[in-house]
């Protein structure tokens, strides 16, 4: 029988944990705007303790994401794709705390990229693997570095990675492109507009990215919607360029919040691809598969 457990979502810029039954209930959750990067000296067990100190310290912690990383809690190695979930059962690293906690490490996936020769995640992995059952052949992780993710008989099969969110934020909050913005409301209506111009010219980001300026300018689009014509913009450059050779019959499945995965899921119906909002607890799910095929719980 599963044992309850505790799943640790840590990444760059948050901290997420959840307290789960055997029965894969969440009873108790917390989150904190920690992530690794927020972390001094190395002190990720202060931390942990700091959010989590009062439950039990027998359950097994099932942990993933950039703490995983080179600058994370411990480093573990890339897997090789394709891998599914009896390869990242395999490959899970254990480290024990000194107050006693055991942390079952889950890795990221690497793939030989025909485009940028390397591409890597960490922790969009589980979130697939908790989705699966969903029967989508592709996966769309929102976030500071999107990921495009296709899958092949239950296993990550290929990925590419997208820098759309950082883009937005370097664009908006430190160009000429956000001096004319008013806010961050969502104006769909803009933001498809932002999307059809990318779809058309793909190519021509760089060009088109001045018209959110010129477009503030000359009053064609009011300033507290610039920013949403930006985001068409970026995203409808990352689906374009993603799915380009994708037959129409793919499934996708958008991995995230309700408010960021929206944008994708307009993007790729507009695309013409079918398209649905995943659960976003699907991390969790995908820890405790892959924690169950371990033996851990």
């Amino acid at each position: 029988m599963t044992k309850p457990f505790i799943a640790l979502d840590w990444g760059t810029t948050s901290f997420r944990a959840y307290r789960v039954s055997a029965q894969g209930e969440i009873t108790d959750q917390t989150a904190a705007p920690e992530g690794i990067m927020a972390v001094m000296d190395g002190k990720f067990e202060d931390v942990l303790e700091h959010h989590i100190g009062a439950w039990d310290k027998t359950l097994p912690i099932i942990a993933s994401g950039m703490v995983t990383s080179r600058q994370g809690w411990v480093e573990c190695p890339y897997l090789d794709c394709p891998a599914g979930a009896d390869e990242l059962a395999k490959a899970i690293t254990l480290h024990t705390t000194t107050s006693g906690r055991k942390v079952h490490f889950i890795t990221g996936l690497h793939h030989n990229s025909t485009s940028i020769t390397h591409d890597v995640l960490r922790g969009e992995e589980t979130q697939v693997i908790g989705s699966l059952k969903n029967g989508a052949t592709h996966f769309v992780t929102p976030g500071t570095h999107s990921k495009i993710i296709a899958v092949e008989n239950s296993r990550i099969a290929s990925f590419a990675t997208y820098m759309t969110g950082e883009t937005f934020g370097l664009y908006r909050n430190h160009s000429i492109l956000g001096r004319l913005m008013a806010g961050d409301a969502p104006d769909e209506a803009t933001f498809k507009q932002g999307v059809e111009k990318a779809f058309a010219d793909p190519a021509g980001i760089l060009h088109l990215l001045f018209s959110t300026r010129t477009l503030g300018l000359f009053n064609a689009i009011k300033p507290e919607s610039l920013s949403s014509y930006l985001s068409g913009l970026l995203i409808g450059q990352e689906v374009a360029h993603a799915t380009k050779h994708h037959s129409k019959t793919a499934n996708y499945q958008v991995l995230g919040s309700a408010a960021v995965g929206a944008n994708y899921v307009a993007a790729l119906k507009m695309a013409g691809f079918n398209v649905t909002l995943g659960d976003p607890l699907c991390g969790v799910y995908g820890q405790r598969i892959i924690a169950e095929k371990a033996g851990v719980i």
